[in-house]
């Protein structure tokens, strides 16, 4: 799996990520992690690279790359189970999850999207007084210009239905 970190989110875990990786990966390996920071609390947004499929987690507590690849494993379940898609997570991710290369992010579309998605979370934090859970909820039910006008949630499942 490859996880790709913003500077913000390097800085936070106390790494260096690598120039690029350039194996060949399905659509599942590829995520995107980010930090943002709202009211005073830090968040990090987890993303599918190919079906911007998100996961906003609290980034209390996640000071090293162990504990964010453990939480992030944690929430990234907690939300595909509340769209009912937990067989993704057994059957496409957590394989995945063993060996995890950290590198610096290439795809200006997929950090603008996410940037789109955090301007959301944060209307969701502050309007409707929402949960991490509920703020991943609404985000994947939306439609993005990226993905061909499709909700992240809708192109996970299809691509899940192909593999």
């Amino acid at each position: 799996m490859v996880l790709r970190v913003t500077n913000k989110l390097a800085k936070k875990l106390k790494i260096t990520p690598s120039r690029d990786y350039t194996n060949q990966i399905n659509p599942f390996q590829e995520w995107y992690g980010h930090l943002f920071i709202f009211n005073r609390i830090q968040y990090i947004i987890f993303t599918n690279a190919y079906t911007l499929y998100s996961a906003v987690v609290p980034g209390k507590g996640i000071i090293n790359t162990r504990t964010f690849i453990d939480f992030t494993g944690y929430w990234l379940n907690e939300a595909l189970k509340a769209d009912g898609c937990e067989n993704i997570m057994k059957q496409f991710i957590t394989p995945c999850f063993e060996d995890i290369d950290l590198c610096k992010t290439n795809n200006r579309h997929v950090i603008g999207s996410m940037n789109e998605m955090i301007n959301f979370s944060r209307f969701f934090f502050a309007e409707r007084s929402s949960s991490p859970a509920e703020v991943s909820k609404y985000i994947n039910s939306l439609i993005y210009g990226y993905i061909k006008y499709e909700t992240p949630l809708s192109l996970i499942r299809q691509i899940a239905a192909i593999k």
